[in-house]
């Protein structure tokens, strides 16, 4: 038997109410068979046999619920990943820099940095001689992602769709396979712990929000749609990922699709 079935609903009830009284944390907003897996990758950690077990172990420990928390971060991720996408997104810049002197982008779920630099990368070459500005604000759950994404460290892997003068241009090899970011892209991002089920940004002209929500609830998806098209200026853009979709959700009627295979949004304007 594997250990998420060890977990029964009211085990996973007693879990969630510890979660929210000592770590503020609703954890009904996401899924459960990614708490689950979340939950059960924590179980053995901690060596507990049960959920009822695990559930003690919250209580009473005052580094459990931050440990279990942060473990729901997802860093699987890559410089320019889906590099049609970007194509895109890089199609939609020239507007948003004949319109607005500064552009501001958030990538919410940030990970190990690799998408708000390859933001700040695209805009900075997008710019080129032109005076316009931009910050990339990143937000992830886990502090510990966030410490090493500002470290802005890499291997030749992470790299792997950057062309060689890109490589050449931002980054400087510092190991047999490290390659460091160079400060030049680096001060444009600013990282933040938070959680995008209630974190709020404003004037937001561009959006990365990709593979995070597939693990919330359509609920809480729901909640995070509009947060995100409160954030967005008037002619701003969201784009998820290519597993995640609105359908079924009302707030869908916010944003039209304009890249529909790429999950590629632009905010309609209420």
């Amino acid at each position: 038997m594997s250990v998420p079935e060890l977990v029964s609903a009211e085990q996973m009830a007693q879990i969630e109410k510890i979660m929210l009284q000592r770590f503020g944390k609703d954890l009904t907003q996401f899924k459960k068979p990614f708490l689950g897996r979340r939950i059960s990758s924590r179980m053995r950690a901690v060596g507990a046999k049960d959920g009822s077990e695990y559930a003690k172990i919250l209580e009473s420990d005052e580094n459990e619920p931050a440990l279990l928390f942060k473990s729901f971060s997802i860093n699987v991720t890559e410089f320019f990943r889906d590099p049609f996408v970007w194509k895109c997104v890089s199609n939609l810049l020239p507007r948003l820099l004949n319109k607005n002197s500064t552009i501001n982008a958030w990538s919410a779920g940030s990970a190990s940095g690799e998408e708000p630099y390859s933001i700040a990368i695209m805009l900075k070459e997008a710019i080129g001689i032109m005076k316009n500005q931009f910050k990339v604000l990143a937000t992830d759950i886990s502090l510990e992602a966030i410490n090493r994404a500002k470290k802005g460290q890499y291997t030749s892997s992470n790299l792997k769709n950057l062309p060689t003068e890109i490589i050449t241009k931002y980054f400087t090899k510092i190991g047999t396979d490290t390659f460091q970011l160079n400060e030049e892209i680096k001060q444009y991002v600013v990282f933040e712990q938070a959680d995008i089920a209630s974190f709020a940004a404003d004037k937001i002209h561009l959006i990365f929000c990709r593979n995070v929500l597939i693990y919330y609830e359509k609920a809480a998806q729901e909640i995070i749609f509009k947060r995100f098209h409160k954030s967005l200026t008037d002619d701003g853009y969201l784009v998820i990922g290519q597993d995640e979709t609105m359908m079924g959700i009302q707030s869908s009627k916010l944003f039209s699709c304009i890249y529909p295979k790429e999950r590629i949004y632009e905010k309609i304007g209420q």
